[in-house]
């Protein structure tokens, strides 16, 4: 029989509520994104005084994550950086190698990626991965 695990409304906004109370005063305003695994976004928000291209990048990084199947840091590192290659050479323009954006995997699959966007590429990392935790999703 034939089963697909799916991310869904629930555990996207479980990632959010997380990521909104591990904030700290020290955090810029941020935006986050959570797409499905085929990078469409399930929840895309961004918070009062972040600029409207941080919601660009979270997007960005979330869709790279989720069709790639990798976190755009080991994408950046292992398959643009070390092959000497471009972005072009994806033929994607949303693809990006900016860290931050996590692949969410779930029964083996991957089902979505998770990203943020506004404070040191380290915390934005560390932030989704906060949401990931959150999202109580078996690998």
């Amino acid at each position: 029989m034939f089963q697909q695990h799916r991310l869904g409304l629930a555990e996207a906004e479980r990632a959010r509520d997380a990521i909104l109370a591990a904030l700290t005063a020290t955090d810029s305003p941020v935006a986050l994104a959570i797409a499905d695994e085929h990078g469409v976004p399930i929840v895309l928000m961004r918070q009062d005084g972040a600029p409207a291209r941080m919601l660009s990048r979270a997007r960005s990084k979330a869709y790279t994550a989720a069709n790639l199947g990798l976190d755009t840091v080991v994408f950046r590192d292992e398959h643009v950086k070390a092959r000497q290659r471009m972005l072009d050479d994806w033929g994607d323009p949303l693809i990006t190698t900016l860290q931050g954006g996590i692949a969410i995997t779930a029964g083996g699959k991957v089902v979505g990626g998770i990203a943020m966007s506004g404070n040191t590429t380290i915390r934005d990392e560390a932030l989704a991965k906060i949401g990931l935790d959150a999202m109580a999703l078996r690998a």
